[in-house]
């Protein structure tokens, strides 16, 4: 269970770290013209929140983690003093500088919208956590026009592929997936249901393969049961809250 302490602890300080950084400067207040990224959520049943079992503490945490990752989300929205230029008939680019801790850098970020979705792609150059960047392509998001769905998508910095995913779906009634993965790290599907009940599966990489650890399931009254699994895909531990 490393990973998950790493990864709980690195969305609660990402999180700080962003709202710090957005209550730093008045003038990085959001652009309120531009298109809005609504990262999908999960609401935690409070029979399982107030509960003390151990396996309920962690399906909290874990929703807890997804639910901090989305504030990634709020990168998208241009700050007032960024420049704003056309992009293409159907989109429009906004750019601004950042000269803080993390380094000194330009930010470009492109929206553009179709009838079927609109498309955010940030890319940065300049000096950001030690690494020198040219045209970076930071962060790749989308979201379907009618809320269906959407996905959002970080790039590493040293190999310039994909690092972080969180993709969601919605089918207008209710029922949502949410599904978080680090590459080659681990993997977080979440199934909500129209009547508050919900399933929660969270996996390691190994082998070349991602393996299930954890798993819960709650019914609508937000009570339910959980179990744990070793390499193997044996049961280790099992509970209900």
């Amino acid at each position: 269970m490393k990973k998950l302490s790493f990864l709980i602890l690195f969305s609660f300080l990402f999180s700080a770290i962003l709202i710090t950084g957005c209550k730093k400067d008045d003038d990085d207040q959001p652009n309120q013209n531009a298109a809005e990224y609504n990262a999908k959520t999960v609401t935690i049943p409070d029979a399982m929140s107030q509960s003390n079992d151990p396996g309920a503490q962690m399906a909290v945490a874990y929703i807890n983690m997804l639910n901090n990752m989305t504030t990634y989300s709020a990168m998208l929205n241009p700050p007032k003093k960024a420049s704003k230029v056309n992009y293409k008939d159907d989109g429009e680019t906004y750019t601004w500088e950042v000269d803080d801790a993390s380094g000194k850098y330009t930010v470009t970020l492109k929206i553009w919208k179709s009838d079927y979705k609109t498309v955010w792609e940030m890319y940065v150059t300049g000096t950001l956590d030690g690494h020198q960047l040219v045209n970076f392509k930071y962060i790749d998001a989308f979201q379907k026009n009618d809320g269906t769905g959407g996905s959002f998508v970080v790039y590493d910095f040293d190999t310039g592929n994909w690092y972080m995913d969180i993709t969601w779906y919605d089918d207008g009634n209710g029922n949502a997936d949410l599904i978080f993965t680090v590459f080659e790290e681990t993997k977080l599907h979440i199934s909500v249901n129209s009547d508050g009940s919900g399933l929660l599966e969270y996996s390691e990489w190994d082998g070349g393969a991602f393996m299930v650890t954890y798993k819960a399931r709650w019914e609508s009254s937000g009570h339910g049961q959980w179990w744990m699994y070793d390499e193997s895909g044996a049961t280790t531990d099992k509970g209900s809250w």
